[in-house]
């Protein structure tokens, strides 16, 4: 009977040593799992509502789901997919609490708080911020011809629409924009190979870099814009 009575007193004492430390937890923080989780709209969108085929929609997903599958993800183990493991390799514990509870409040369906997200994770087209640039980094080519501009001009606005995310952040290993010893290797390889990275899936970089509606003339648009960068 005593030897019953010490495993209940201790299961008690258990119990309220996990509730007091769940409840001393700090509550998620929605603002930074949003700030966080922009190098997932490529692909997951700002709502978390997909816009790719196959693409799973994270919206109104339970908190704990996602935080579990983002761990198995880290762990590259676990779950193995190599666009979502070098996306989640980097985040931390905290990172992965509060992207879980900023996409499990995203409504299914719903456009309500869309825009504002949109307006944080998108600058505007004609004002995206690249990496700081010294005066060495000055492009020293020759001006465009008017059609080289439209184009530039085309992959620009490609560019801040779908591809900022991880090419202005470096996110999953993508070459930053302006950064000329990631692209130097790249460029040499051609445009027509960069195009097929683009088209296929490279690496981390799912098909079509994320975007389902970019033609093949946008992405090659968008090519043209980046690597003029680091020229």
């Amino acid at each position: 009977m005593k030897t019953m009575l010490r495993i209940m007193l201790a299961l008690v004492a258990l119990l309220q040593s996990a509730a007091y430390a769940q409840s001393a937890s700090p509550a998620p923080d929605v603002g930074a799992g949003q700030r966080r989780a922009a190098v997932c709209f490529a692909c997951h969108n700002a709502d978390g509502v997909a816009r790719i085929p196959g693409v799973p929609n994270l919206a109104g997903q339970q908190s704990d789901y996602l935080e579990s599958a983002l761990r198995a993800y880290r762990d590259g183990k676990t779950r193995q997919n190599p666009t979502m493991n070098a996306m989640a390799q980097p985040l931390s514990d905290r990172d992965i609490v509060n992207i879980a509870a900023y996409f499990s409040q995203q409504a299914r369906g719903a456009n309500r708080g869309v825009q504002t997200v949109a307006a944080v994770a998108q600058p505007p087209r004609e004002a995206i911020v690249h990496a700081r640039a010294t005066s060495a980094d000055t492009p020293t080519t020759a001006t465009p011809s008017p059609a080289g501009a439209n184009l530039l001009a085309s992959g620009k606005q490609v560019y801040g629409a779908s591809c900022f995310a991880c090419h202005a952040s470096g996110a999953a290993g993508a070459p930053k924009v302006g950064d000329r010893a990631a692209w130097s290797a790249r460029i040499a390889q051609g445009d027509a190979t960069l195009l097929q990275h683009a088209l296929h899936g490279f690496n981390a970089m799912p098909p079509r870099g994320g975007c389902a509606s970019c033609s093949n003339a946008d992405l090659r648009a968008a090519i043209a814009y980046m690597t003029a960068q680091a020229r």
